[in-house]
C-alpha cells in the first residue's frame, strides 16, 4: 500500500511504503538507538554545572596610532584579544606567535613590542600587545599596504570533569590596510584616527591613582591624629587637669573688677552708707593698692554659689566654663605711706599722685569700719570714695601695655642720653 508523508518543512513528497527485510530491520534498530540514545549520553548528572561554549570564545582586533603613514615613519600597533575565562571553560591561546621577535608583519618591520597586564572582565579576560612598526621601500608610495592577517591557534579547555585540553582551533585576525602618504586607506569607512590609548595608559593611570589614594590616606590619617591630639588637650583643659589655683588672673582684669565694685558701692551708697558697703569698698581698695605696690594677692577658686566673705572680692571669668575666684589682700594705709617713699615713685609723679589718692579711702574706710565711735560720716565717705576711684583709674591706665611700653622706651632713651653725656 502506498502512503504520503510530509516533511518538517511543510513540503510534500510521496514514496511507496514497503515492508523492510531482515537487513533493513537491523539498520532501523541501530538508527533508533543512535537517535534516541544521544540525549541520554549528552544528559548531565544532577547538580553538575553546564558547560556552554560561546559561538566565538575569542575575539581580537587591531588598532593603529594612525590610518596613514610615511615610509620609514614608526607607528604604534596594538593587538587586543578577549578570551572566555569562566569556571566552566577556559580558552588557551598560543602566544608564541605574538612575541615581537616572532610576529610576522611583512612588509612592515617590528622595531619593538611589549605585553601588558591582563584585564579581567568576566566572563572575558583581555590581553594586549603593543608593537612599534616601520615600513621601508620606495615601491609603496601612494599605495595601500596591509598589515597581514594573523592566524591565532587556541584551545577550549573544560575545567570540570575529566574533559581533555580540547582540540586546536584557529582564529584568523583579518588584515589591516594602511595608506602610504595618504590620509586614509581606500577601504576605510571614515577619516577619524583611532585614539592611541593602550593598556599601558590604563596601567599608568592606575598606578598614579594608587599613589594619589595612598597620599590622600596618609594626609587624612595625619589630620585625624592632629585632630585627636587637639581634642585630647581641649578635653584635658576643660576637665581642669591643670590646677586652677596656679593660673593667675591678669592684673588688668583685677583692676577692672575693683573699679566695677567701687562704682556699685557708690551707686548703692546714694541711699545711705552701711557697714557692709564700707567693708566692700575697703576690700576693693586694699586689693587695688596691693596690685599697685606689687604685693601678693590671695586667689581662691570656689563654686559659683559661694558668697564672698568680709574682705574678699568675687571675680567671674570665662565664657564657656565660667569660674568664680575670690580675691583678697591685706593693704593697710601705712603700707601705702611706706610705698610713697620709694625711689621709683619719685621719678614717676603720676603714679605717686595715684597712690596718694588711693591711700585716702584706705584710711577713711578703715577708721569708719573699725573705729570706736561707729558713726559713719557720709560726706567724708563720699569724698574718700571719689578720690580713691580717681587714683584707681590712674593706676589702671598706667598698667596698660601701651603706657608701659611708652614709659619703658622713655626710660631707655633717658638712660642712653645719660650715658652719652657721661662720656
Amino acid at each position: 500500500m502506498n502512503l504520503w508523508h510530509g516533511n518538517p518543512s511543510g513540503g510534500g513528497w510521496c514514496a511507496p511504503r514497503r515492508r523492510p527485510g531482515p537487513a533493513g530491520g537491523v539498520i532501523i534498530a541501530l538508527a533508533s538507538v543512535a537517535w534516541f540514545g544521544a540525549p541520554l549520553h549528552g544528559r548531565q548528572a544532577a547538580g553538575a554545572p553546564a558547560t556552554q561554549v560561546e559561538p566565538d570564545p575569542i575575539k581580537c582586533w587591531w588598532k593603529t596610532s594612525t590610518n596613514a603613514v610615511r615610509v620609514g615613519e614608526p607607528l604604534s600597533l596594538a593587538l587586543t584579544c578577549g578570551i572566555m575565562d569562566t569556571d566552566a571553560i577556559r580558552v588557551v591561546v598560543d602566544l608564541a606567535r605574538l612575541d615581537p621577535a616572532a610576529l610576522e608583519t611583512t612588509p612592515f618591520e617590528v622595531l619593538d613590542g611589549t605585553r601588558h597586564q591582563d584585564l579581567p572582565a568576566p566572563p572575558w579576560r583581555y590581553f594586549q600587545y603593543s608593537y612599534t612598526l616601520r615600513l621601508l621601500g620606495s615601491e609603496f608610495f601612494g599605495r595601500d599596504v596591509d598589515i597581514p592577517a594573523l592566524p591565532l591557534t587556541y584551545r577550549v579547555q573544560s575545567t570540570g570533569g575529566d574533559a581533555g585540553p580540547g582540540r586546536d582551533q584557529v582564529y584568523l585576525l583579518p588584515a589591516l590596510p594602511l595608506r602610504v602618504l595618504s590620509l586614509v586607506p581606500v577601504t576605510a569607512t571614515d577619516i577619524r584616527d583611532a585614539p592611541p590609548e593602550t593598556f599601558a595608559d590604563i596601567e599608568s593611570r592606575g598606578w598614579r591613582a594608587t599613589r594619589e589614594f595612598a597620599a590622600a590616606g596618609l594626609l587624612f590619617a595625619s589630620a585625624a591624629v592632629l585632630a585627636g591630639v587637639g581634642a585630647v588637650r581641649a578635653i584635658g583643659r576643660a576637665r581642669g587637669r591643670r590646677p586652677a589655683a596656679a593660673v593667675r588672673l591678669p592684673v588688668g582684669a583685677v583692676f577692672h573688677a575693683c573699679q566695677r565694685e567701687a562704682r556699685r558701692v557708690k551707686s548703692e551708697a546714694a541711699a545711705g552708707w552701711t557697714p557692709d558697703l564700707v567693708g566692700r569698698a575697703l576690700a576693693a581698695f586694699r586689693l587695688a593698692g596691693a596690685l599697685a605696690l606689687g604685693r601678693p594677692v590671695a586667689q581662691a577658686l570656689v563654686d559659683r554659689r559661694e558668697r564672698p566673705r568680709e574682705g574678699q572680692l568675687a571675680l567671674e571669668t570665662g565664657l564657656w566654663r565660667p569660674r568664680r575666684t575670690l580675691l583678697s589682700a591685706s593693704t593697710p594705709a601705712t603700707a601705702m605711706t611706706g610705698g610713697l617713699a620709694n625711689d621709683t615713685l619719685e621719678r614717676d609723679p603720676r603714679l605717686r599722685d595715684a597712690l596718694e589718692d588711693m591711700a585716702v579711702p584706705l584710711h577713711v574706710f578703715g577708721t569708719a569700719l573699725y573705729g570706736r565711735s561707729g558713726e559713719l560720716d557720709a560726706d567724708a565717705l563720699d569724698s574718700a570714695l571719689d578720690r580713691g576711684m580717681r587714683g584707681l583709674g590712674r593706676v589702671r591706665s598706667a598698667q596698660r601695655w601701651p603706657v608701659r611700653a611708652a614709659e619703658a622706651s622713655a626710660r631707655a632713651a633717658a638712660a642712653i642720653r645719660e650715658a652719652t653725656w657721661t662720656r
